[in-house]
């Protein structure tokens, strides 16, 4: 029986922008009883090189080659498909997906059966569907790895410490629960049975709140972990994994004896093993409908391909390096990287030494690009793009102040009829009066707004550099003799122009300053406001009188003219409490009553840096 063939909507989307005749390889999940869901691709990075083997590493564990893609009348696909076909271990029956180029029109789906193609039908999953329907596990642990600085000793050593992985003696835990996964005893919970699935695990999980509480009444519905240990950005239920070691094992009859006999292996070796530490993360894919029988063997496969990540790297760099007699193997680790047009994570594997701007892990960045078909003037992979999970970012918030972040998620709707949202594309913090015990209310809006503009590009990963503080900015602006030496340490405010300057001293990105003449007028730039957040995704600084704002969104229906701005206010005191900045309107939509009708309007537009 053919499996049935489901296609995330995040997938047709990145395949509609490939213009470029190529090939490319399909990854998708198999589950339940015989579903293949496609999730992602990836494009040849030269002619004739799919290299999947080294991009399935950086997938979370399920999520596997199962086909090829073909863009326009690309000669190769024979050879590919043949090629795919031996690889493929997750179906019988090979995927090829048929495109166009730049358009979804016409797009083919077969089964390679028997030697031959047949034309299936699909079904689309769209996203809040694939977030209700799957979720990810994710793990940390750690091993030291003993090796010779050589491409060889570190493929064998690597072989070793696999095996040593799957040899049975790894104990997995939920974290906050007490349920273990285990080779010989399964999942060890009074509550489950060799029936249970997935999701009856998600459901056993208690929030922050409930394990502080010990509260251990049954709950009415799964809890929504994607709010308590998810990543930003995504709804996926995330769930969070313990690893153990036993220190017994119980010996089945077809186990090797407990005590082998003796082996002595006599070598000699030059050169001295240096000891690199291996600390990974590593995540895999579950449909919530999985028998929770399989758990363990995810977990393991999921260490497994950190490790041949962490493999591909080290050897990456030695192959890169002028041979020496002085060879310094360098500490790999692990970020995970969540593209909102993926719609899954990816993982990479850096190495701790070396820097976003070394030419090698440019080089690297600018591979990845490429093969994933994205743009290579936006970073997706820099160090400061990886994923901030929600349990980290909580226990960093409770350790170092750090304001809060995307506070437009879940405001109340604008309002605007047949209006469509045009929103910030990324993460930033909003800054405001008072924090940081800086007296600024009354001069230091646009201070503030300078700052969440500057989160941005850091959250990004456009810069590593600090947000600079009032003091920062007023040197900074004398110095480009913009304002006297009195300004410093004063407390004038400051404008749009001053922004767009700073920012270009700062960040070294320019703006665009747009200029209205009275409030009453900003709805003649709302299709303007619509075109920046979908080409630049910044947000806007806008000041008027002596007030300044930060508008990171507009609501505009093109047939009536009708729009409403998504404000981030920064003239707020009171503490950094969510329900609080958007039930009062501090984070909202605003009409255009919101805008004194007199004052005239600057606004102060970032523009994207190209980078990668």
């Amino acid at each position: 029986m053919l499996p049935k063939l489901r296609i995330s909507a995040f997938l047709l989307k990145r395949l509609e922008r490939v213009k470029l005749q190529c090939s490319g390889c399909l990854y998708g999940v198999f589950y339940g009883e015989s579903t293949l869901l496609l999730l992602s691709f990836n494009v040849e990075s030269s002619v004739g090189q799919l290299n999947y083997e080294q991009i399935q590493h950086k997938f979370p564990a399920e999520l596997d080659l199962c086909g090829l893609v073909k863009f326009g009348d690309c000669t190769d696909t024979e050879a590919h498909l043949n090629e795919i076909i031996s690889s493929v271990d997750i179906t019988d029956n090979p995927i090829l997906l048929q495109c166009q180029l730049g358009t979804l029109v016409g797009l083919r789906a077969s089964f390679f059966i028997h030697g031959k193609l047949e034309n299936v039908p699909f079904e689309v999953v769209e996203a809040a569907q694939l977030y209700n329907d799957f979720c990810f596990t994710r793990l940390k642990c750690g091993f030291f790895l003993h090796t010779l600085p050589t491409p060889e000793a570190i493929a064998k050593e690597m072989h070793a410490l696999r095996k040593r992985v799957a040899d049975g003696n790894l104990v997995f835990n939920v974290a906050q629960t007490k349920i273990y996964v285990s080779s010989n005893s399964g999942i060890q919970h009074q509550s489950f049975n060799c029936d249970s699935l997935i999701e009856s695990l998600i459901a056993e999980i208690p929030t922050p709140t409930e394990a502080a509480s010990g509260d251990k009444k049954k709950k009415a519905a799964a809890p929504d972990l994607a709010k308590y240990y998810g990543a930003v950005g995504c709804a996926y239920d995330v769930i969070n994994i313990d690893v153990l070691r036993s220190r017994t094992r119980d010996f089945g009859a077809g186990d090797s004896l407990p005590y082998p006999a003796l082996s002595v292996c006599i070598t000699n070796e030059d050169s001295v093993k240096q000891e690199v530490p291996l600390e990974l993360e590593a995540m895999a894919i579950l449909c919530k409908k999985t028998k929770l029988l399989r758990l363990y063997d995810v977990l393991i496969e999921s260490i497994c391909r950190s490790l041949r990540l962490f493999e591909q790297c080290l050897i990456e760099r030695l192959t890169e390096q002028e041979t020496t007699s002085e060879v310094k193997l360098l500490t790999p680790r692990t970020y995970h990287f969540y593209p909102q047009e993926f719609g899954h994570f990816l993982s990479c594997a850096y190495l701790e030494q070396l820097g976003d701007d070394e030419p090698s892990v440019q080089e690297k960045r600018k591979r990845l690009h490429r093969q994933f078909a994205l743009p290579a003037t936006r970073p997706y992979f820099r160090r400061a793009n990886q994923c901030r999970f929600q349990d980290e970012i909580d226990a960093v918030d409770s350790a170092t102040w750090t304001p809060l972040l995307n506070t437009h998620l879940g405001v109340r709707p604008s309002g605007v009829t047949d209006g469509k949202e045009y929103l910030v594309n990324g993460n930033y913090h909003y800054y405001h009066y008072l924090q940081q015990q800086v007296q600024d209310k009354g001069w230091g809006c646009a201070y503030r707004s300078l700052q969440t503009i500057c989160s941005w590009f850091l959250l990004q990963g456009y810069t590593e550099r600090p947000i600079p503080t009032h003091l920062e900015i007023q040197e900074y602006l004398h110095k480009i003799n913009d304002k006297p030496a009195s300004f410093v340490g004063s407390s004038q405010w400051i404008g749009s122009t001053e922004l767009s300057m700073c920012l270009q001293g700062f960040l070294n990105v320019d703006s665009k300053i747009l200029h209205v003449a009275s409030g009453a007028e900003l709805s003649t730039i709302a299709s303007e406001l619509a075109m920046h957040f979908q080409t630049q995704g910044t947000p806007v600084m806008i000041g008027g009188g002596v007030l300044a704002h930060t508008i990171i969104g507009v609501d505009y229906c093109v047939q009536t003219g009708q729009a409403k701005f998504l404000i981030l206010d920064p003239h707020y005191t009171g503490p950094d409490d969510l329900a609080t900045i958007q039930i009062k309107g501090w984070c909202g939509w605003k009409g255009l009553d919101f805008w004194d009708k007199k004052s005239y309007y600057n606004l102060c537009m970032p523009q994207r840096p190209i980078l990668y």
